[in-house]
């Protein structure tokens, strides 16, 4: 039985996670076959947590990013006459009368806790659907099973992209005439913006590979990771205005370059499937022993931009500020703290996870356990030479002088 043929005629409850979209989504594009349909979210229980240093878990950056997606889904669909409940906790949800439907349907997650979280609101209803949505791969469309994937990227990327198997959009948006280059704001209609301005109003596509080192303005790279990550648009949208703009203005190495980064997001998203808890150790998948500290002295002056690295502390700013970093940014800040400072990479990617509206748990911590020397990475470990790299990236100083002065 199919997904319209299981919910044609029933009460329909959604469980809203990172699906935040109403275009190419699989119940909402099934509204019509149900007899009705709510939604729901509920909010990450670290909300009002912090970390044990001291800080919160979610920092405002994170949440006002998240406020204004589901203020904008809430929004769009009441126009299809559909509420969106929000929750504070899964108590909430228990306490409503959502719990009468037919049938609950929602997004698969990989992360661990989410897991736990899942198990839980699927225990409260009759019957569920699940959907995994999240990657432009679909786990059950590998040319391989997800225990038995390639451990390191470019075997895997070879397999899939041999393999050619990608999730098609249920539906395509026509993306908004008016544009604005520089809006990080949540929502779908802000996703589609920054599709239709980077893509086909600047061409940025066509340049992304040269383009995607840069650490100044808007227009270096895509910026669409806060929107895939709340999905407020998914990967296989992104992947089919790819495929649209290499078909109807230019196919270069630029534009598969921005496919090859899909494909790394995918990469990331099942290894944690595959691993779970590993992937949160100090140790990693590869449990490695390690000799970095808890030394709180140093990650502080690290975490505030204080560490007389100019590079380092620049970007530190950067995000302290606005809750986003450069790709080359991030790799050097976690570079520093782990191979000069040699203090524990699990506290640089809880700081990060704190802060960054782009947070997404597969990724952030992926990168870090790659740069650590204990995730997907034949080397030992990778160390970034900081001066070099601001010789390199930052040759006039431009990006420190903006961050530092």
């Amino acid at each position: 039985m199919n997904v319209a043929e299981k919910i044609n005629h029933k009460k329909v409850v959604h469980w809203y996670r990172k699906d935040q979209r109403t275009d190419d989504h699989e119940i909402i594009s099934r509204l019509q076959v149900t007899k009705s349909l709510t939604c729901f979210f509920i909010e990450d229980p670290k909300s009002n947590m912090e970390h044990p240093l001291g800080f919160p878990l979610i920092h405002k950056h994170r949440k006002t990013f998240l406020q204004e997606s589901l203020d904008a889904l809430q929004k769009t669909l009441k126009k299809q006459n559909i509420q969106l409940h929000i929750f504070k906790t899964i108590d909430e949800l228990m306490a409503s009368d959502l719990l009468q439907a037919d049938i609950l349907t929602y997004q698969k997650s990989c992360g661990t806790e989410e897991l736990t979280i899942e198990k839980k609101v699927q225990s409260l209803f009759k019957d569920s659907i699940s959907f995994q949505d999240f990657t432009l791969v679909n786990p059950a469309d590998l040319p391989f099973s997800v225990a038995q994937m390639p451990p390191m990227f470019t075997a895997f990327r070879k397999k899939i992209e041999n393999h050619a198997v990608y999730q098609v959009p249920f539906s395509i948006p026509e993306l908004p005439e008016s544009t604005i280059s520089s809006a990080m704001q949540g929502g779908e209609k802000a996703a589609l913006k920054r599709i239709a301005t980077y893509f086909y109003k600047q061409q940025g596509l066509s340049r992304y590979k040269e383009t995607r080192n840069g650490m100044i303005g808007q227009d270096y790279s895509s910026r669409l990771s806060p929107w895939l990550a709340n999905g407020n648009i998914s990967a296989r949208m992104v992947y089919h205005f790819i495929r649209d703009y290499e078909m109807t203005v230019t196919s270069n190495e630029s534009t598969y370059w921005l496919f090859f980064e899909l494909l790394w997001r995918d990469f990331f998203q099942l290894q944690l499937q595959r691993h779970g808890a590993a992937f949160f150790k100090k140790g990693g998948i590869q449990n490695r022993p390690l000799t970095l500290q808890n030394h709180e002295k140093k990650f502080w002056k690290w975490a505030h931009g204080q560490t007389g690295d100019d590079l380092v502390d620049a970007n530190m700013e950067e995000l302290k500020t606005t809750g986003w970093m450069s790709n080359r940014g991030r790799q050097n800040v976690a570079s520093y703290l782990v191979h000069d400072l040699h203090v524990n990479w699990q506290w640089g990617a809880a700081w990060m996870e704190h802060l960054l509206i782009d947070y997404d748990p597969a990724s952030n911590w992926g990168n870090w356990m790659y740069i650590a020397g204990v995730g997907h990475d034949p080397r030992p470990f990778r160390k970034f030479n900081t001066v070099g790299q601001a010789e390199r990236y930052d040759p006039n100083g431009e990006y420190r002088r903006l961050w530092l002065k």
